[in-house]
């Protein structure tokens, strides 16, 4: 009796409940595209570290966590994420088809795929530049300089056929990367436009370096397994990605995500991290002012027609889209080893 008389005020009655114990996000990616989790796993990181960073900033909002799906392991796993009204939004990993992924139209999707698009979707953004942009940008830079686009057999995305389609007078083939030097002289090619996967990309790069043939590839080439494939001849290679890099600012909060995902992960945040970051504060800030529903983020998600992520200022139209796609893409060169930026006149 004495310890009740202690008591501030009176215990929570199963009428007035205190809202859920924990929120959760899934974040869907594809994995049976080859090398498709080391691509995805920077963003899965950041994002989930935004998650928890927020969490520990902010004691009393409701933690959210991250949860993985697989779009093809088992299709059938993303109905766990419709019908249960503890997920609160999906963030669509990099290299997934949206077209493929049978969610839901009411659940607010935050994209970093440059693949597919929303059908009857309202709560829907992407943060990305399209696949299209990238190889448009691609054609427009080196499509004259007698190019080759290759990959290896089968290629991993539709890079391959988009650049294929846009140069129809290069050649455009999928090899062994072994034997890229033979192809790209058969062709009378002065660039190579690799349109494959990072381990191939390494191969093929060592076999042309020698050639001095121009090395240009995509966001797959930003994993860490062409540099440890290609070795020093990897060194000179461009890739041209819709993800952007922090590791040149001053700003103080760029810079304390580098720290803090460093400090956990012992690497630098790699491609589609930042973009991670950003989505998981879309999500966040759409949480905030006690919005804990599925519907309630999918009505803010509606009215973002911006997003201030590490980087800057990403615009969206009403459709979701970024206004400026072009302005999202970022080329980087190999120096010393490692990814550093780049300017479009040293290809």
């Amino acid at each position: 009796m004495a310890l009740a008389a202690c008591e501030t005020s009176a215990p929570a009655s199963p009428q007035d409940p205190a809202g859920p114990e924990f929120l959760k996000v899934a974040f869907v990616k594809d994995l049976s595209v080859p090398d498709a989790d080391e691509h995805a796993l920077p963003a899965v990181q950041a994002a989930r570290l935004a998650f928890e960073t927020a969490s520990t900033n902010d004691p009393n909002r409701t933690p959210v966590e991250l949860q993985e799906f697989d779009l093809q392991r088992d299709p059938n796993d993303l109905q766990v994420i419709e019908s249960d009204p503890g997920y609160v939004g999906v963030i669509v990993g990099p290299g997934v088809d949206e077209t493929a992924a049978a969610l839901d139209t009411d659940l607010p999707v935050v994209s970093l795929s440059g693949l597919g698009a929303p059908a009857g979707r309202q709560a829907w953004i992407r943060l990305v530049a399209p696949l299209s942009t990238v190889a448009d940008a691609l054609v427009a830079r080196v499509g004259k300089a007698h190019p080759c686009v290759l990959a290896e057999d089968p290629a991993p995305d539709p890079l391959f056929d988009m650049l294929s389609e846009r140069l129809p007078r290069a050649a455009a083939e999928t090899i062994d990367p072994a034997s890229a030097a033979e192809v790209a002289a058969d062709a009378g090619c002065t660039t190579v436009i690799w349109a494959g996967g990072p381990d191939a990309g390494g191969v093929a790069a060592r076999a042309l370096r020698p050639a001095g043939v121009t090395f240009v590839g995509a966001d797959r080439l930003l994993d860490p397994d062409f540099l440890s494939g290609g070795g020093s001849e990897a060194e000179g290679s461009f890739a041209l990605c819709a993800c952007s890099t922090v590791s040149t600012l001053t700003d103080l909060a760029a810079r304390r995500f580098i720290q803090d995902y460093q400090s956990q992960h012992g690497v630098a945040p790699g491609a589609y991290a930042v973009e991670a970051w950003d989505a998981a504060h879309v999500i966040l800030r759409a949480l905030d002012q006690g919005r804990t529903t599925r519907s309630q983020v999918a009505q803010a998600l509606e009215d973002v027609s911006e997003v201030r992520g590490l980087e800057g200022v990403r615009r969206l139209g009403q459709d979701g889209e970024p206004l400026d796609p072009r302005a999202l893409l970022h080329l980087y060169v190999v120096r010393g080893g490692r990814w550093v930026p780049a300017d479009w006149r040293e290809v």
